[in-house]
């Protein structure tokens, strides 16, 4: 609902509405009944980064300036007591399974679903991806997730991170106009009014109540029950509490074109016929919109931005002559060894920063839309930059370089990098400069030792932030199908990370 015809004729309806036994709610349900809802928006980007210079400096402590001063996060910075470093996590399965082992296949399959892959015919995972276990938990309606990429994804497994069960791959959506047809058809008709006295008090800080004070105070000091005076303190919390809700969940065309999300921009930003440079730029910046406006219309509370890998950055400032891909061997190509690219460190650099001023697109975007007493839609919500790999050389998926932002209604702990692995010894970044200097031969070994604790700790943990419950009513314990290299173990390490919790 617009705030503006909210504030139309609210103190009267605010007046009567106490009398009405219908509505006569204590304020402890009326806040259980209008709790913002819980989020979860992944970012994925494949083929790794350059793991030296994209973690902060400090493994386990209090972020700070310096630690991510100079580094590709550093964007970030002025959200840093919103943000959230979960180091030390391991993908499994990794390595050889069941006699088939392929890096970027199993960077793809098994990331989010946490399930071998098969061996057998097109390699897809064999279990469901977290977005989609998720979305059926916690999504109010639709119980799929909103799965989105932009340009043209490879229909195999090295172009599908979602599955929706054991060998059916989910594929993304890809024109921005067909999202926003969906959440069009859920905007709330009626024009929109010229600006009143209440829109401008608005916008210097003043809420409903703040608005109609002096007659409820007024109101108040004729002579009732204290019964009747509970009651109007009771309606004017219930207020309070809805306005907050009200106001954050708009979900209308005028919101959207706050957001510059109109039917003409969307025609403009990607889909069939526009090039790869206009789907990755206008179209990745209105899907990043998109997302926003999805949350705030609160039509999906599950999220998945997938970003293609195996593309040739031609855009902003970057000319690069080979794919994102075989840029990650340092050789240009698919094969392995070789001779270095020159300036490819860089190059990679360049596809990092450009990777992560989106990713800080979002959080900003999301971080400035005020949900609650506050608070931001960014509280309410678990933003999380999840990559296929950590180094794209080493093809490494222990030490993975993970952000979230948001605590997901302070579930979460904020402002600090956390080693889950315990213990006082450095994880450390690995070294991804030092596997290749221009004309040299590509060099191995980039990765880190350390970093082992499975990823599968880490959905359980999001789940229950979300709210998700079993059938039962009790809390997710377990998520995927196996959390290590035993195909016959199941999981073996249940439970969530307490120690990135709140």
């Amino acid at each position: 609902m617009n705030r503006r015809f909210f504030l139309k004729g609210v103190g009267g309806a605010m007046l009567a509405t106490p009398f009405l036994s219908s509505l006569e709610r204590t304020t402890q349900s009326a806040r259980a009944a209008t709790d913002s809802p819980k989020r979860l928006v992944i970012f994925y980007t494949q083929n790794g980064c350059i793991t030296n210079r994209w973690f902060p400096t400090v493994d386990n402590g209090p972020l700070t300036a310096e630690s991510l001063a100079g580094k590709t996060i550093e964007g970030l910075t002025p959200v840093m007591d919103k943000l959230l470093f979960p180091r030390g996590l391991a993908m499994f399965p990794r390595g050889q399974i069941n006699g088939y082992f392929d890096p970027h296949d199993q960077g793809m399959g098994s990331k989010l679903t946490a399930a071998p892959i098969d061996s057998a015919g097109d390699h897809w995972a064999t279990g469901r991806s977290l977005d989609h276990v998720a979305a059926e938990l916690v999504n109010p309606g639709t119980k799929t997730p909103l799965v989105l990429s932009v340009g043209n994804t490879f229909a195999n497994v090295k172009g599908i991170v979602s599955y929706s069960a054991a060998n059916e791959p989910y594929s993304p959506e890809t024109k921005p106009v067909n999202v926003y047809k969906n959440l069009s058809g859920l905007f709330q008709s009626g024009s929109v009014e010229a600006p009143t006295e209440a829109d401008y008090r608005v916008k210097q800080g003043k809420s409903v109540l703040d608005l109609v004070r002096a007659d409820l105070d007024t109101f108040k000091r004729f002579k009732m029950s204290s019964a009747d005076v509970r009651k109007v303190d009771d309606w004017a919390s219930l207020l309070r509490e809805t306005e907050v809700q009200v106001v954050s969940a708009a979900c209308n065309a005028d919101l959207a074109a706050q957001l510059e999300v109109t039917e003409a921009a969307v025609n403009e930003t990607g889909g069939r016929g526009f090039d790869m440079a206009t789907a990755f730029t206008k179209g990745g910046d209105m899907m990043l919109k998109l997302i926003a406006l999805t949350m705030m219309c609160d039509s999906n509370r599950v999220i998945l931005m997938q970003w293609p890998g195996f593309v040739t950055f031609k855009w902003d400032g970057m000319d690069h002559q080979y794919d994102h891909h075989g840029l990650s061997h340092r050789n240009g190509s698919a094969a392995v060894g070789g001779t270095c690219v020159e300036g490819v460190i860089d190059q990679l650099h360049q596809i990092d920063s450009w990777y992560a001023a989106r990713y800080v697109k979002l959080v900003n975007l999301i971080n400035s839309i005020q949900e609650g007493d506050g608070t931001t839609m960014l509280d309410n919500s678990a933003v999380m930059w999840l990559p296929e790999l950590a180094d794209g050389n080493a093809h490494n998926n222990n030490n993975l370089p993970i952000v979230i932002a948001g605590s997901a209604g302070g579930y979460l702990k904020t402002g600090v990098a956390v080693n889950v692995e315990g213990g006082s010894k450095a994880l450390g970044t690995g070294n991804s400069e030092a596997s290749c200097v221009s004309g040299s031969d590509v060099g191995f070994g980039t990765g880190s030792n350390g970093g082992n604790v499975p990823l599968n700790k880490l959905y359980v943990t999001l789940m229950n932030a979300l709210g998700a419950k079993n059938a039962d009513g009790s809390p997710i314990t377990e998520f995927g199908v196996l959390d290590s290299n035993d195909v016959d173990a199941g999981i073996t390490k249940p439970g969530e990370l307490d120690s990135i919790k709140a």
